[in-house]
C-alpha cells in the first residue's frame, strides 16, 4: 500500500525529523569522548519539543471510544515497543560475549542499580527494563519514549474526555474559542508538571515510568492548547509574518542560550530534570519557541532535499531510533578502543547514517509487522518526498 503522504502537515513532520535527528546527535556524541558537537546544550528542549508537537497532533476524531484509542495506540505504539525492545536485546552483543559487559551503558531500575553477574542476569534485568520500567532494553534504547507517549496518549485521552463531560454546554466562548474546558486541562497540565517534579526531587521512580509520564503530559497538553494558533496545515505564511516569526525564533533561541546551563545528568527519560524548576520550564519553552519559528519560516525556504530528509527521518523514527542505538552500542563495546581517538571517532557517523539507510527497507518491506504499519516498497520507504 502507497504510503499517504497528502494528509500530513509537512512542516510538522520536519520538525518532529530535526528533532529526532538532535537526538540521534546527541547519543553519537555520548558514545564517544572524542566527539564534541554540542549536543548536551540542547537536552533541556529535545524530548519536551517532541512530545509537545505530539500533542499538537492529538485528535480523537477516528476514535470517538477510548476503547477504539486504546486498541489504535496499542497497535502502533505499544506492540512496536515491546517488538523491537526484544529483537535488539536478543541481537546484544554482551548477551553473545559476557566479557563486554563493562562496556554497556549501565542500568538503572527505578533506583535499583542491579548486581549483574552473568548473561542470565543481564537478560532477565532487561526485561525488567522493558516491562517494569518502561525504559525499553539496552539494546534499543532511545524506545522508551514509545512506551512514554503511549502512556501520556492515553492519560490525555481521559482528560479530555472529562474535560468534555464536565463542562458541556457550559463553555464561555472568547474570539471562538471555548475558555473553560481549555483552562481546566491547563491547570491539568500544571498539577501534572508539578507532581513529576516533586517525584523528581524526592528522588522516586515509579513501575513504568509515571513519575516521566507525569512530567511529559505537561508538554503534550501544552501542545494540543496550542493547536489552534499554529498554522497546522501546508499553507506558507506572509512575507510579513516570516519576518515576525524570524525575529520570535531569534529571540527564543538566544533566551534559551543565556539561561539553559548544560548539565550532563539532564535526562528526561529518568525524569533528572535539573536543579532549578523555573530554569528549566523556561529553557524548555524557549526552546520549544524557537524551534516553531524557525520551521514556520521554513516554510517558504526552497530546501528540498534537507526537508525530505527530515520528513523521512520522521516517518521511519521507530526504524531510524533503534537502529542508530544498535549500532552505537555494538561500536561502543566492541570497536571503542579502536574508534575513540581525536578524528577517527568521526568515522562512526557514516557506519551509523550506512545502517539506518541499509535497515530502512529491511523494516519497512519485510518486518513492517514488528512497526504496526502496512507494508511498502523500497522507493516508497526511502523516499524524500
Amino acid at each position: 500500500m502507497p504510503q499517504a503522504t497528502s494528509n500530513r502537515i509537512q512542516w510538522i513532520d520536519e520538525y518532529k525529523g530535526f528533532v529526532l535527528l538532535l537526538v540521534c546527535l546527541y547519543h553519537l556524541e555520548q558514545s564517544f569522548a572524542n566527539i564534541q558537537i554540542g549536543m548536551e546544550h540542547l537536552s533541556a528542549f529535545r524530548m519536551s519539543a517532541f512530545f509537545f508537537i505530539s500533542g499538537v497532533l492529538f485528535s480523537t476524531r477516528r476514535f470517538p471510544t477510548f476503547k477504539g484509542y486504546f486498541l489504535h495506540k496499542t497497535k502502533v505504539l505499544l506492540l512496536p515497543y515491546i517488538t523491537l525492545s526484544l529483537l535488539f536485546l536478543a541481537l546484544d552483543p554482551v548477551i553473545y560475549n559476557f566479557d563486554w559487559f563493562p562496556r554497556a551503558p549501565k542500568m538503572s531500575i527505578m533506583n535499583i542499580h542491579p548486581v549483574i553477574n552473568d548473561v542470565k542476569d543481564y537478560i532477565f534485568w532487561n526485561l525488567a527494563k522493558i516491562f517494569i520500567a518502561g525504559k525499553s532494553s539496552v539494546g534499543s534504547g532511545p524506545i522508551w519514549f514509545v512506551f512514554t507517549l503511549y502512556s501520556i496518549s492515553l492519560l490525555f485521552y481521559l482528560v479530555q474526555k472529562i474535560t468534555n463531560k464536565l463542562f458541556n454546554g457550559r463553555d464561555i466562548i472568547f474570539r471562538n474559542t471555548t475558555i473553560v474546558p481549555k483552562i481546566f486541562i491547563a491547570i491539568v497540565a500544571c498539577a501534572s508538571l508539578a507532581a513529576g517534579w516533586l517525584l523528581y526531587k524526592n528522588h522516586i521512580r515509579l513501575p513504568l515510568g509515571i513519575e516521566r509520564d507525569l512530567t511529559t503530559l505537561f508538554f503534550f497538553a501544552c501542545g494540543y492548547l496550542c493547536k489552534g494558533i499554529l498554522n497546522t496545515g501546508n499553507t506558507t505564511t506572509t512575507f510579513y509574518k516570516q519576518i515576525l516569526f524570524a525575529i520570535f525564533s531569534i529571540v527564543a533561541f538566544v533566551l534559551y542560550a543565556l539561561i539553559e546551563p548544560a548539565d550532563p545528568n539532564f535526562s528526561i527519560m529518568n525524569n533528572d530534570l535539573g536543579k532549578n524548576f523555573w530554569v528549566f520550564l523556561a529553557s524548555s519553552a524557549f526552546g520549544i519557541l524557537g524551534l516553531i519559528g524557525m520551521f514556520q519560516i521554513f516554510l517558504r525556504v526552497p530546501l528540498a532535499i534537507v526537508k525530505g530528509i527530515l520528513r523521512n527521518i520522521s516517518r521511519n523514527a521507530l526504524i531510524i531510533l533503534a537502529v542508530h542505538w544498535w549500532v552505537l552500542l555494538v561500536l561502543r563495546i566492541i570497536f571503542k578502543t579502536d574508534l575513540d581517538k581525536p578524528g577517527i571517532a568521526y568515522i562512526a557517523l557514516p557506519i551509523v547514517i550506512a545502517a539506518v539507510i541499509a535497515t530502512i527497507p529491511l523494516f519497512r518491506c519485510k518486518l513492517y509487522r514488528l512497526l504496526g504499519k502496512e507494508k511498502i516498497t523500497v522507493r516508497e520507504s526511502l523516499s524524500l518526498k
